[in-house]
């Protein structure tokens, strides 16, 4: 799987939270699967080249809350336990409907396209110079 990381994580309330907490952070959006990912700290410090306490300290750090968070929900808190090693990650759901920066420009792109074809059919019919309904030519009254 993978998962995207925002420049604005760096910039945040997480500033100076220290490379367990990153670590743990950034395993998180890689492996976190409709909301929900699975941390084992024993693996963790395996996978990451840390101590399990160093993995343990991160997880709770990212479990509480956080009142300078952008994300106010659950106070802030990016994690939530529910279960021994299951979390549930409360922004999931905000930042996977955030489209990539080239699909949105993509997508931009396109329907400015297809607004634009729509107004220049509009233009095409308003200067055809045919009558309207009541005999009127377009746009007089």
């Amino acid at each position: 799987m993978y998962g995207r990381a925002f420049e604005s994580m760096y910039e945040g309330s997480m500033v100076g939270a220290g490379l367990n907490v990153y670590g743990v952070w950034n395993y998180v959006i890689t492996k976190t699967k409709h909301g929900v990912v699975e941390l084992n700290p024993k693996l963790l410090a395996v996978i990451l080249g840390a101590k399990e306490a160093e993995i343990v300290d991160g997880i709770e750090k990212l479990c509480r809350p956080d009142p300078l968070s952008r994300c106010k929900d659950e106070e802030g808190k990016k994690l939530i336990k529910e279960g021994q090693f299951q979390y549930r990650v409360v922004s999931w759901e905000y930042y996977s409907k955030i489209k990539s920066g080239q699909h949105l420009r993509e997508y931009n792109r396109l329907k400015k396209q297809e607004s634009r074809s729509r107004n220049k059919e509009n233009e095409s019919s308003d200067e055809s110079g045919q009558l309207g309904p009541n005999g009127e030519l377009p746009g007089t009254f």
